[in-house]
């Protein structure tokens, strides 16, 4: 049965390898690039593909013209959404300073000359204002900042994610810019042609991309499920000689704990990329916590027993 049960866990685990392997083969880091942005652009304006798609060297000026408009429109706005994203960020900065009642009390004190200049240009500045007059303490303020940086967390990723969605429209703009400035149209339409293929095979595989992931994921669990269930019978028909295990999952679990409490929760490019979550985050970071734990830990006890042993023998 323990043997059905390894190999069975090994091969699935084995299976999901093998398919990120393959998937990733094809991907090189400027393919990379250009599948990003394909998905980027899928996502948040999927019309401008399908436009791209359905272009002709002749018709390729009137879309350069009517997505410069738009891309030049939307990077207004969000230079507006930027500077209120600085206010934002520089309001939480600041409030860094206050770490005990008494540095509350002289910050709530100097707040209505300090929120005149700090919150001139803010949209919402009543928001700002009535939010911080109601904290009452030290206490409450700290509650309060902590809301207030989730909250800055997930404006933050909005705005980087409409930033990098037209940072994406722009590299596709570019590419057909190019070709448009092409003197020979025979060039214009092989390279247009080759541009459409690009983006069918990118579509294509971005419905792969998820297929493979999605079934990654499924094994994977499979296999963690499997290897879970395994363990606990193992536990359970042997509980007496188990005691030392139990220990142990019980230090894993704590662990876990421990790592979610101490990860930040703080976006970075590539969290934003993919659009996760301040949540997500920490508990990445929790099993990045619980694994330099236990690799840290292993390798320190078996470095302990190495030295107990010659000690030993020596003696």
């Amino acid at each position: 049965m323990r043997k059905i049960i390894n190999i069975s866990i090994f091969a699935i685990a084995g299976l999901a390898a093998l398919l990120t392997i393959l998937f990733g083969i094809g991907f090189n880091q400027d393919s990379t690039d250009k599948f990003s942005d394909t998905v980027q652009v899928k996502a948040n304006n999927p019309q401008m593909l399908t436009d791209l798609v359905n272009a002709t060297v002749e018709t390729l000026p009137d879309f350069i013209y009517k997505y410069e408009e738009s891309i030049t429109a939307r990077n207004a706005e969000l230079k507006k959404e930027k500077l209120q994203c600085n206010i934002f960020y520089t309001f939480i900065f600041n409030l860094q300073e206050v770490n005990s009642q008494e540095s509350f009390e002289l910050f709530k004190s100097n707040f209505p000359q300090y929120s005149k200049s700090m919150f001139a240009l803010a949209n919402d500045k009543d928001n700002f204002i009535n939010g911080f007059n109601k904290v009452k303490d030290y206490n409450d303020f700290q509650t309060y900042y902590k809301n207030l940086t989730e909250n800055y967390e997930v404006i933050r990723q909005n705005y980087l994610t409409k930033a990098n969605a037209i940072k994406a429209e722009t590299s596709f703009l570019k590419q057909v810019s190019d070709i448009n400035a092409s003197i020979s149209v025979t060039k214009k339409e092989f390279d247009l042609n080759e541009l459409q293929k690009s983006i069918k095979g990118f579509k294509t595989q971005s419905t792969e991309f998820n297929i493979t992931l999605n079934l990654t994921y499924l094994l994977f669990f499979v296999t963690f499920a499997a290897m879970i269930l395994f363990l606990l019978w193992n536990v359970f028909i042997n509980i007496k000689s188990n005691y030392a295990l139990l220990a142990g999952i019980g230090v894993l679990v704590l662990l876990v704990i421990i790592g979610y409490f101490v990860s930040s929760s703080e976006l970075s490019p590539i969290a934003i990329k993919l659009q996760e979550t301040p949540n997500t985050v920490k508990w990445v970071g929790s099993g990045l916590f619980t694994f330099y734990c236990v690799f840290f830990g292993t390798i320190a006890t078996i470095v302990i027993t190495l030295i107990h042993t010659a000690i030993k023998k020596a003696k």
